[in-house]
């Protein structure tokens, strides 16, 4: 079953933890408060629902977890393990909700790599099953104080998830009830079991149902790629989903330089990622590591470029705007959209990811009216500025 993870139309969350489901929280994570008691902005909330489709009951734990910068992850050798950082903690309120609240963030400098970036997990426990989550966030300090907010141009929302837990019963040690989804030290980690190089990434799209156009897209030193993160209780061919995504700044330039538009057309680049089993060690056996889960993430931008193609959408004629004769316009200014399957890792997990480039002075699209005709241009969410993609018409 897939970790869902559209956001929630629902009322107010409740984070209000009825004493029915209960859990002595006496041995979890001791070092840190319940996020009901943290006076902090909200990292991330939602509701957490059960593999039935009910929503979970109250007092089960979430965790936030910080992982080791993008730097470390692809320095490791397979078979090498980091710990994962335990940020926040929190319990479901009555209908399954949560909030989570880091009560220092200046905890998260050390995990951030050189350009700032910071990779969190959440991670939510019922005796049915497991739910992941997983987003960047940036490293700032410049109001004076130590701070995490969203990557410019970038990143995914983190309020409202609806999260939902998968099975865990192929799962090491399956927890039995509430006592046994607590029944962790604050020692977790990760292990890197398998690298994959040369994954391809969709970065950008572009379309022209008419002649005479041209396009180019580009990558600067410092742009940022959103990607998809996968994960799987057992670790096996078949059984990954999608539980979110990872933020990577790229760290060189690329250019798909100026060429003839005709169709739908792909800018992709080439991404590491890494498998790594997750574990942690219980309270009840602080001796016997039990792997829990599995994670699939990018390390490495490696660079190169290369096309691809895919068909031209429909859009509205409200989305439409003149396109002059011998002209052109530039997006660097706005949020890239999603493209659904843009991580080509089929071949090894049986499904592909999402990815998005946001548009800034280091990444942008261009399309150009070559021909002696006036055109149409069209953005494929609104007008051709707003986030999107371009689309020449005749």
């Amino acid at each position: 079953m897939a970790l869902a993870t559209t956001a929630l139309s629902a009322a107010p969350i409740d984070t209000t933890v009825a004493p029915a489901a209960a859990a002595d929280t006496s041995q979890w994570l001791t070092e840190i408060p319940l996020s009901s008691e943290v006076s902090a902005p909200t990292v991330a909330s939602g509701r957490i629902g059960e593999p039935t489709g009910a929503d979970l009951s109250a007092g089960y734990p979430v965790t936030l977890y910080g992982w080791p910068s993008i730097e470390v992850l692809d320095a490791m050798q397979v078979g090498e393990s980091v710990k994962l950082t335990p940020l926040a903690k929190a319990l479901t309120g009555s209908n399954g909700s949560f909030a989570l609240k880091i009560p220092d963030a200046a905890a998260t400098e050390r995990l951030a790599g050189g350009d700032g970036l910071v990779d969190l997990e959440i991670q939510a426990w019922s005796p049915d099953g497991l739910a992941s989550y997983s987003f960047t966030k940036q490293y700032d300090t410049s109001t004076g104080s130590a701070r995490l907010v969203d990557v410019a141009g970038e990143g995914e929302a983190t309020t409202g998830l609806d999260l939902v837990t998968k099975s865990t019963a192929t799962a090491e040690g399956i927890p039995a009830d509430v006592s046994a989804v607590i029944n962790k030290t604050d020692v977790c980690g990760a292990t890197k079991t398998r690298t994959y190089p040369s994954v391809d990434v969709v970065v950008g799209r572009m379309y022209s149902s008419t002649s005479g156009i041209r396009s180019s897209f580009s990558i600067k030193n410092n742009a940022t790629a959103t990607v998809g993160v996968a994960a799987s209780v057992a670790g096996t061919y078949g059984e990954y989903s999608q539980s979110g995504t990872s933020t990577v700044k790229l760290h060189g330039s690329y250019s798909w330089d100026k060429s003839t538009l005709k169709g739908g057309r792909q800018f992709r680049t080439d991404f590491t990622y890494g498998r790594f089993s997750n574990w942690c060690y219980p309270v009840s056996a602080p001796s016997q590591k039990r792997t829990y889960s599995y994670t699939v993430r990018a390390t490495r931008w490696e660079g190169g470029g290369s096309y691809g193609v895919e068909a031209v959408p429909t859009v509205k004629s409200t989305n439409c705007r003149p396109f002059a004769s011998h002209s052109s316009q530039t997006k660097s200014s706005t949020r890239a959209s999603s493209t659904s399957g843009g991580v080509k890792l089929s071949y090894v997990l049986a499904i592909n990811l999402t990815s998005k480039a946001g548009y800034s002075s280091a990444a942008s699209a261009r399309i150009y009216n070559e021909s002696s005709k006036q055109k149409k241009l069209c953005g494929t969410n609104g007008t051709p500025s707003s986030p999107g993609r371009f689309l020449a018409k005749a």
